[in-house]
């Protein structure tokens, strides 16, 4: 299983339990969390930004997993991941020019990964 099977089998039971939750209060846990980490060491940091961002995008809120995502990226601008997910999340707002540009980002660090080249002939067409 990878990855993207285990964001499509939980993303349905994480918004199921997240609903009856206001956007404050996720804001103000995800908060919470950020601040018990602050005194982590830097790849600790990228790590937490990674989690952080994937959450956001799971649930839907994609501004914050944004924000999250490019500070992942302030820490290591070449970090696949932040960057295909801000591709689809550009993507999936209609922000098409930044959605090709992180994906063109993306085909430099590895021209051979597939999810980048079926995304870019999605984008192409």
């Amino acid at each position: 299983m990878t990855d993207d099977d285990i964001d499509e089998a939980l993303k349905k039971n994480w918004i199921d339990v997240l609903n009856p939750y206001n956007s404050e209060l996720i804001d103000q846990q995800m908060d919470r969390f950020a601040d018990l980490t602050k005194s982590s060491k830097i790849k600790q940091t990228e790590h937490i930004l990674k989690y952080q961002g994937k959450f956001y995008f799971v649930i839907g809120r994609y501004e914050k997993a944004l924000t999250e995502l490019t500070k992942l990226l302030e820490f290591d601008s070449s970090n696949s991941f932040a960057l295909r997910y801000r591709v689809e999340i550009y993507y999936m707002i209609k922000k098409y020019e930044e959605s090709f540009a992180d994906l063109n980002k993306l085909l430099k660090i590895n021209a051979n990964e597939t999810w980048a080249l079926k995304a870019h002939q999605e984008i192409m067409r």
